[in-house]
């Protein structure tokens, strides 16, 4: 992973291993037929898979599946991003349930998950996350305290479209498109609420619930009128656009209704991180 810490000599072999994955990708495309190709390309890929990149933390190595540069850089910075996160997980009480909604690749499930206390339900929709959030669960031998679940949280029940592309994995995809960020095709997902998710499916609730959907916290939480209520749920923790005033009084009130008051908040580029807990 490219970092500005590199030495000279680190990125001159960044540079070598360039030139030749460079020749490698050109001898592939034009001196080989489609068939050798194709049986070469997905031995490679299989194996740079197979090939995961270790994180180092307070709880020992994490290990993550590398598909594309934002993968590649969410490993890098799964204790710098947003150190206040790490801190929440860090704070959770012993035998906790962690519910991950818009979960991505993983690194907060595993995080919360390398302890041997936390059983965390994880969320994600877009399928090329849900397939890394699960490849990284099965990498760190996490598949007893994960259940990764492709669905997607809100106050419906039925199948929407997510904007997203399978070719940009590790993105931050949204249900209403993002202006600043379109992506040109959109994927089936289903949607279901926590309330059912509990009522239907026979999931724990939740001891810590980690909200990080864009454009969808309010439907989110408005479909867990009984799951908030629940004493059960201790703490929820929110990012909140800083741009959107409206939406956050709206989460505000919701959470207010339900019992929880707001007790701490970290800025981190245009979001925050709001920590809600049980009054």
């Amino acid at each position: 992973m490219s970092d500005i810490g590199e030495t000279d000599s680190e990125r001159a072999e960044e540079s070598n291993a360039k030139k030749e994955f460079g020749l490698l990708r050109h001898r592939l495309q034009h001196h080989m037929t489609s068939a050798v190709r194709a049986h070469l390309q997905g031995l490679f890929t299989e194996q740079l898979f197979e090939d995961t990149v270790s994180v180092h933390t307070p709880r020992g190595p994490i290990s993550f599946v590398i598909f594309g540069k934002t993968s590649a850089r969410r490993a890098a910075t799964l204790l710098t991003k947003q150190p206040a996160t790490i801190a929440w997980i860090d704070s959770f009480a012993a035998d906790s349930v962690f519910w991950d909604i818009g979960a991505n690749v993983g690194v907060y499930t595993l995080y919360a998950a390398v302890r041997a206390d936390v059983h965390v339900v994880a969320f994600e929709p877009a399928a090329v996350n849900y397939f890394l959030l699960a490849a990284n669960c099965e990498a760190n031998q996490l598949d007893s305290r994960v259940d990764a679940l492709l669905v997607g949280l809100g106050n419906s029940y039925g199948i929407e479209r997510i904007e997203a592309s399978q070719f940009k994995p590790a993105k931050s995809f949204s249900f209403s498109g993002k202006p600043d960020q379109p992506y040109p095709s959109r994927q089936a997902a289903i949607i279901l609420s926590m309330d059912r998710l509990v009522d239907d499916f026979g999931l724990a609730y939740p001891n810590y619930i980690k909200i990080d959907v864009p454009g969808m916290n309010e439907a989110i939480l408005a479909g867990g009128e009984h799951v908030l209520r629940r004493p059960e749920l201790r703490e929820i923790h929110i990012e909140l656009d800083e741009g959107e005033c409206l939406g956050e009084s709206r989460v505000t009130a919701l959470l207010d209704a339900a019992g929880f008051d707001a007790s701490a908040r970290q800025l981190h580029r245009k979001s925050s991180d709001v920590t809600f807990v049980r009054r």
